[in-house]
């Protein structure tokens, strides 16, 4: 989608748009989006997979307040004065003494060695900081830098330490490498080749690091809580997250796409479909949303395509010919529905304009989707298209079976309305 230089919206429409998707964005995790405040966000996660719970709730995880305090004050705090604890130990040097001299031992030593009258046996007293409390640290700041890296694909080893976002810098994928980034440096302090690692962790050690010596240490413990529990219950910890944050798309045609997509899955739900799948917008997955009613079945794809599109696409191999890529020609978002042996898929195109210019490339933009997958359609397929644009077109009070539709914002809800009601 192109921006305008004249921009369609004003500061209201963009503040309407923002409100009407705020319960859903807890869906949204594209890289290109900023923390949001955010009230009473109701989530059914019920029919989220399991993997993009997780995903999820890690991402929460990261940009919560507890992690940035731990971050932040708690380590660097534990790992200035660690715990620890004294023990004595006796080493066997040879013409020199460090600390007191243990004559007892040194006699015994010089008698087994042949009377050898250099060796000397001395006391020193060490400090061991291999401890729980300590163990507990370790555990938690490699998590964080193991899940900053696998959201981000940051490299963290490599040599340069200092990150400067490019670009917008209110992005919740910076705040997510800067903390990788401070936990890499923590880990670099040498007290912590002296601690061993804990491949788990259980109530009995949090318990231990709570009792321990220190108020940093019951942070570390109610940090370790939290980590626990969106690891094992990462629903019970997005219904607490989710009511306080949300991310919010910096781009606005990014917005209007998923405002229009989270049109059409009310519309849907409207119309009696019953969720079967709810997916992550921003995830790996390329379907977003599955429903069902009665034999029939849909699918929702946001930025991707089916795969019998990738195989049946009629200038894909032509691109490929001249070095183009054609991941880029994908439609906004499609539907799939499916009933018997009949599926119809329709390919939604959105425009955030209201300059005539570009709504007729939308327009044919949509056309060029429906020449380039033509090869689909059969006995059994039917293909369709639907154009959504912000305002400026002549939006009709009834609808036909027509190969293209064309709407405005203000009735989408319609248009959408009538292909679920005619399928």
């Amino acid at each position: 989608m192109i921006t305008n230089k004249s921009d369609c919206w004003s500061k209201q429409n963009h503040e309407q748009i923002l409100k009407q998707t705020h319960k859903h964005l807890w869906r949204f995790i594209q890289k290109n989006a900023k923390i949001a405040s955010a009230d009473d966000i109701f989530s059914n996660l019920t029919n989220v997979p399991k993997k993009d719970l997780q995903l999820l709730s890690s991402i929460y995880f990261l940009l919560s307040e507890d992690v940035k305090m731990f971050i932040e004050e708690t380590a660097p705090a534990i790992l200035n004065r660690l715990s620890k604890v004294s023990v004595n130990e006796h080493n066997i040097l040879r013409g020199n003494v460090r600390g007191k001299i243990n004559w007892n031992r040194t006699f015994k030593e010089r008698y087994s060695a042949g009377g050898d009258p250099s060796i000397f046996v001395c006391s020193q007293r060490s400090s061991l900081f291999d401890l729980p409390e300590n163990r507990l640290l370790l555990y938690l700041l490699r998590k964080i830098l193991y899940i900053s890296n696998l959201i981000s694909n940051y490299d963290f080893k490599k040599g340069a330490m200092e990150y400067v976002p490019l670009g917008v810098k209110d992005k919740w994928i910076d705040e997510v490498i800067i903390i990788g980034i401070k936990a890499t440096k923590l880990l670099k302090n040498p007290f912590v080749r002296n601690i061993s690692e804990i491949h788990e962790i259980n109530n009995k050690i949090i318990s231990t690091a709570e009792k321990a010596r220190g108020n940093m240490y019951s942070q570390l413990a109610s940090a370790a809580r939290t980590y626990k529990t969106m690891i094992t219950s990462p629903i019970s910890y997005l219904e607490l997250e989710l009511n306080g944050k949300t991310l919010e798309p910096i781009n606005k045609d990014t917005l209007y796409e998923i405002a229009v997509l989270f049109k059409l899955f009310e519309v849907i739900e409207e119309n009696g479909w019953i969720g079967e799948r709810i997916g992550l917008i921003g995830g790996k997955s390329s379907i977003v949303s599955k429903y069902k009613l009665g034999q029939r079945r849909m699918k929702i794809y946001y930025q991707s395509i089916p795969r019998i599109f990738m195989i049946n696409s009629k200038y894909g191999p032509l691109m490929s010919k001249y070095g183009l890529s054609d991941r880029f020609r994908r439609p906004d978002i499609i539907l799939e529905i499916k009933e018997n042996d009949i599926t119809n898929y329709y390919i939604i195109e959105v425009k955030r304009s209201d300059k005539r210019a570009y709504l007729v490339d939308g327009a044919y933009k949509v056309f060029g989707y429906l020449k380039d997958f033509e090869s689909v359609q059969d006995n059994y397929t039917n293909l369709h298209g639907v154009l959504v644009g912000w305002s400026n077109i002549s939006d009709q009070s009834s609808f036909s079976q027509n190969e293209v539709l064309i709407s405005s914002w203000e009735n989408c809800g319609n248009a959408f309305d009538f292909i679920i009601k005619n399928l």
